[in-house]
């Protein structure tokens, strides 16, 4: 946790919610706690999630050039036990890892106790970034915001709000007969990998607001040089994955340099997997 400017001492922490049967959060809700648990823990999704968690999401993470994170993985109480072993098992390799097991409680009130259980009493200010379970971050994206939030906070205020993310990436579509990837260029930020820094202590954080609409309510940043992310798409999105620009149909061959410079995956593997 190495200061910036004028004492800021930071600390980067992330969120990934793992199948976390949360009131509220979802675009498609359920009758009830019960309800969500058994569409959460079905054996088949749970599956289908940690094979996209630990081939992409975890790779990634573990890939970073800047290590100096935590992460936080928040799973509900009830999930059972042989699935708890196994991401236990995943995130076992990864500086900083934590799981955060809650009861079913209102989203957002959960991902404050969250990030809360991560947050050193020694940082002064806290960067707080969001990633789901079946997406990849490229192996840069926690120093390029590390660099973002040094130069941005000083000039923007240390006191409110910050948001800084990237909005150029892939959409990597998952099909049967050969997966297919787009390129793409947001036009409004896009959640994955997005972050929000505010002095420790204060509770508002990047899950408060509709990721879309942050340049509304804060100071906001998107890097729109970097290949900063892969979402994939494939029948277990809870949201309807959509860009807000530029989305162009790609062939392999043509991007696979941007994707192995970026990314510790083949174009091959991403193709096939």
């Amino acid at each position: 946790m190495a200061a910036v400017k004028d004492g800021i001492r930071p600390q980067i922490i992330g969120l990934m919610r793992f199948s976390y049967p949360s009131i509220g959060g979802f675009a498609q809700e359920a009758p009830d706690i019960a309800a969500l648990e058994a569409r959460l823990y079905d054996p088949a999704r749970l599956e289908r999630r940690f094979q996209l968690f630990e081939k992409l999401a975890m790779t990634a993470l573990l890939a970073q050039s800047d290590g100096d994170f935590r992460m936080v993985f928040l799973i509900g109480r009830s999930l059972p036990a042989p699935w708890r072993d196994r991401l236990n098992d995943a995130i076992a390799p990864l500086k900083g890892a934590r799981v955060a097991a809650l009861a079913p409680m209102q989203h957002y009130l959960a991902i404050r106790k969250a990030f809360a259980l991560a947050t050193s009493e020694a940082a002064s200010h806290v960067t707080g970034f969001r990633l789901d379970d079946d997406d990849a971050l490229d192996i840069d994206h926690i120093a390029r915001m590390r660099r973002v939030v040094a130069a941005l906070l000083p000039v923007v205020g240390q006191e409110v709000p910050l948001v800084t993310g990237c909005n150029r990436g892939f959409f990597l579509e998952r099909k049967a007969g050969g997966n297919e990837i787009y390129e793409v260029v947001e036009k409004t930020p896009i959640g994955l990998g997005l972050a929000m820094t505010t002095p420790r202590g204060v509770s508002e954080n990047i899950f408060r607001r509709n990721h879309r609409f942050c340049g509304q309510f804060y100071n906001t940043f998107t890097d729109a040089e970097a290949p900063a992310f892969i979402r994939t798409v494939h029948a277990d999105n809870d949201s309807d994955p959509h860009a807000s620009g530029r989305i162009e149909k790609s062939r392999w061959e043509e991007v696979a340099p941007q994707l192995e410079a970026h990314f510790p995956f083949t174009a091959d593997f991403l193709r096939g997997f």
